[in-house]
């Protein structure tokens, strides 16, 4: 089961927080997943779950029990309403016409989140936040990803719409706003597995950023090494180490004894111990002395 079912049927399982929530819930399920044909409303998903709330809100709602036929070929739960009386009702109760209409529709802040809840019921899918952060809701036109665009807003969470092949769709990429919304929504533990996946991501890319630092800086030890190496060995073979000051004596000698370690170590190795610059600088010197002979 993907993600997004698995958040879906935990939802379908959520009670509303009051009266009004049942209206705006099928207000949000019917815009994402409805559409109107000339002989009725259809309404269809593929999810079982979310075919059966819809049963039990439009009780709630309308007092009136509808089924919804399965279609084995196309995997699909359809619901087609016909009744005008009925179908003028529905449009009243959950396709308000004017701004305030619709305000009427969200008396309450648990009601927007039940429109938001069944907008992700109907159109709605999340990507598995192992891969990617991505919440959208496939909005077909312009007014219901607008309405749905505004609510979001009103609840604190930032979206943004694009087209696809015609479609307006309304998205989330980050993270923290998608974990807010699904919490916002009921799906509190979905966003806590968000919340521990971005944890998670954070920490490898620490240790990445680590490993691939101290891969550098060994890097840069060889380097280093091999430079210190070419100029001892082309000193010895020229003119010989005990023509060199004792202080340059001493700094090859270590050079070539303690390959890997650093320069703070090696200043700590000789008799009168100095700092990394102090090492640095003698190496320096061995490096320059090296380049004068031919």
């Amino acid at each position: 089961m993907s993600f997004s079912s698995e958040i879906k049927e935990k939802l379908c399982g959520a009670a509303d927080a009051c009266a009004f929530c049942s209206a705006a819930l099928l207000a949000g399920v019917f815009r994402f997943a409805g559409r109107a044909r000339p002989d009725g409303l259809l309404l269809a998903t593929e999810n079982r779950a979310v075919a059966a709330l819809v049963e039990r809100e439009f009780l709630e709602c309308f007092g009136i029990e509808i089924r919804f036929a399965y279609k084995a070929s196309g995997r699909l739960y359809s619901l087609l309403l016909q009744d005008e009386h009925l179908l003028e009702n529905v449009k009243e109760r959950l396709f308000p016409e004017t701004e305030a209409e619709l305000e009427q529709l969200f008396p309450f802040q648990c009601c927007k989140a039940a429109f938001v809840r069944g907008a992700f019921l109907g159109g709605g899918s999340i990507s598995d936040p192992e891969k990617n952060y991505h919440l959208e809701f496939d909005a077909g036109g312009e007014r219901a990803a607008g309405e749905l665009a505004a609510v979001l807003e009103q609840l604190g969470a930032a979206s943004k719409m694009t087209r696809r092949k015609n479609r307006c769709i309304v998205y989330i990429k980050g993270y923290e706003t998608i974990a807010d919304v699904l919490g916002i929504i009921g799906a509190g533990s979905a966003a806590l597995e968000i919340y521990n996946v971005s944890i998670e991501k954070e920490i490898r890319n620490q240790v990445n950023r680590q490993v691939n630092c101290e891969n550098a800086n060994i890097d840069k030890v060889a380097q280093a090494y091999c430079k210190h190496l070419q100029a001892i060995e082309k000193i010895k073979r020229n003119i010989g180490l005990d023509k060199l000051p004792e202080s340059l004596q001493e700094i090859a000698r270590v050079r070539l004894e303690y390959p890997d370690e650093s320069l703070k170590e090696l200043g700590k190795r000789l008799e009168k111990p100095i700092g990394k610059s102090g090492v640095n600088h003698r190496l320096n010197r061995l490096i320059a002395l090296a380049e004068e002979l031919k």
